[in-house]
């Protein structure tokens, strides 16, 4: 999976910071920089930083990505990246449980939609 951000650097510190995202490959294309790790889990995520990207933060109301939900283990990793997300001051809905299991929603620097969600 590959999300475009608006500062690499600023977005490879958060990924890392709150959602445990290890580096493993930083690289530069024609028109890109990138940043190539995995999630706790084994989850590819590429950061990319396009030359003369918008300034336009995400908004999930136009055509393309609604919002990136991944799957936790137990309720204990919501609990922990709750307090992550609040200690890093980020926008996010405290755990709801739903019918299907637990989410937590929240955004990260560039306002793309994220959830964590535990299934039942």
């Amino acid at each position: 999976m590959s999300l475009t951000v608006r500062d690499l650097d600023s977005s490879c510190g958060w990924y890392a910071e709150i959602l445990g995202w290890k580096e493993l490959v930083r690289g530069r294309g024609e028109t890109t920089s990138f940043a190539h790790g995995v999630l706790p889990g084994g989850l590819s995520v590429v950061l990319r930083e396009h030359d003369g990207g918008g300034a336009e933060p995400f908004d999930e109301t136009r055509p393309g990505l609604d919002h990136l939900s991944f799957s936790v283990e137990d309720r204990t990793d919501l609990e922990d990246l709750e307090e992550r997300l609040t200690r890093a001051g980020a926008t996010f809905t405290p755990t709801q449980e739903q019918p299907f299991g637990w989410i937590l929603a929240f955004r990260d620097v560039d306002n793309i939609a994220l959830e964590a969600m535990l299934g039942r």
